[in-house]
């Protein structure tokens, strides 16, 4: 690392930024200028008309609007590609400091989430992309959209096959098109059940707003499966979801077939209350440009960029509400009581929720297993569809669920 953050490679990373056609586009309408101390210097420069201006060592003359602020060691793993803005201003994973006019750059999140994807290019020949993740194979079996009244709410639903059930519960900010693969893929032999939690795309706002715990999801998923009539189902979820199942299966030890948690873990406090409140102005932009950071390699474009657009469809307040019950989770105490069978799946590219959590939350329930999709970030069951259900099913299988 020792040719980086030199006044050339500066130079070089300005000139990289002026020909990144996403940058040009993303800042083509901010200006400010931005301080970057990364512990051994500082070096400022000016975004202007969507181009990088004016680099020069040391602190800007006329003050900075945003300042980024680091440890050099954290700025090496952003120039290696190890971290990103994401990553590095998320709370136990990266040392990433804002200053200055922190709103500012919030609002512009994209734009600075851009400019360091910038640095981890300067000076780097790119690298041949994986063979993608294979294509999902639908089973030929139609989806049908039906709504039901759960708790005085008007809840939307989707299923497809027959056979034994799996109920599936979505992730923050998202709905149940997001396992619209697992609907198409596994209803050959299941009968597949995706939900849109309350507030979230076609299912009603609660009267008093959006859920704020996952004690209330689990509260009101309950009443959903014994609406619906459903003995003994199999439960999956995904990040908030993957959360959520583990906390119904602790409260209902012998309620579930099955339980996978897909990229959930039973402690997960990694979201900072100044982004919580920053959802509420500029939550689409800040979901969208998490989603690119948690998506795996293998991930084909399109299958990218559905991600990105599935998650951007709720409003910023019930985006907040998911992420506040998502910051506040803490199931240690309680998932030793779970009695169903564990499957903890996660991507091998989801930094997010970590190898660690995942093996700490393993230990914490007797007899789960862990499968790791390679390749793969935080969205599954979008990114790579076919392997995830391919896991699933064996583990289904393997606990007599067919």
């Amino acid at each position: 690392m020792a040719e980086t953050l030199t006044s050339a490679w500066w130079d070089a990373f300005a000139s990289e930024a002026n020909h990144d056609t996403r940058f040009n586009d993303a800042a083509k309408h901010f200006h400010g200028r931005i301080q970057i101390d990364y512990g051994t210097g500082v070096t400022s420069f000016l975004v202007a008309g969507g181009r990088v201006l004016d680099v020069m060592d040391g602190p800007a003359p006329r003050g900075a609007d945003i300042v980024f602020r680091a440890p050099r060691d954290e700025w090496d793993r952003i120039v290696a590609g190890e971290s990103d803005f994401m990553k590095a201003t998320t709370p136990g994973l990266g040392r990433l400091e804002i200053d200055g006019d922190t709103v500012l750059a919030m609002d512009n999140i994209r734009v600075v989430h851009l400019l360091l994807k910038v640095m981890a290019r300067v000076g780097r020949r790119p690298e041949p992309a994986p063979a993608p993740s294979p294509d999902p194979r639908p089973s030929g079996e139609p989806t049908v959209g039906r709504y039901i009244t759960v708790d005085g709410i008007r809840t939307y639903y989707e299923e497809a096959g027959q056979g034994p059930a799996i109920v599936c519960f979505h992730a923050a900010c998202q709905d149940s098109l997001m396992y619209r693969y697992v609907l198409d893929g596994l209803s050959d032999q299941y009968r597949v059940i995706a939900v849109d939690a309350p507030g979230h795309v076609k299912t009603d706002l609660p009267a008093d707003g959006p859920f704020q715990s996952l004690t209330r999801h689990a509260e009101f998923n309950e009443a959903f499966m014994e609406a619906l009539g459903l003995s003994k189902p199999s439960i999956m979820g995904c990040s908030m979801g993957g959360n959520l199942v583990l906390e119904l299966a602790a409260r209902r030890p012998q309620a579930y077939a099955a339980v996978i948690s897909s990229c959930g873990a039973d402690y997960t406090p990694t979201m900072s209350g100044f982004l919580l409140e920053m959802l509420l102005r500029n939550g689409q932009q800040i979901v969208e440009t998490f989603c690119e950071s948690l998506t795996g390699a293998r991930t084909p474009e399109h299958r990218a960029r559905e991600a990105v657009w599935q998650i951007r469809r709720n409003v910023p307040e019930v985006m907040a509400g998911d992420l506040i019950g998502y910051a506040g989770f803490d199931l240690r105490e309680q998932v030793g009581r779970i009695e169903a069978p564990v499957l903890l799946l996660r991507g091998e590219a989801d930094w997010l929720v970590s190898k660690e959590q995942v093996e700490a939350t393993q230990s914490r329930i007797p007899g789960s297993q862990v499968a790791v999709l390679h390749g793969t970030g935080h969205y599954p069951m979008i990114e790579n569809p076919f392997e995830f259900n391919e896991a699933v099913r064996g583990f289904l299988h393997q606990n007599g669920y067919k």
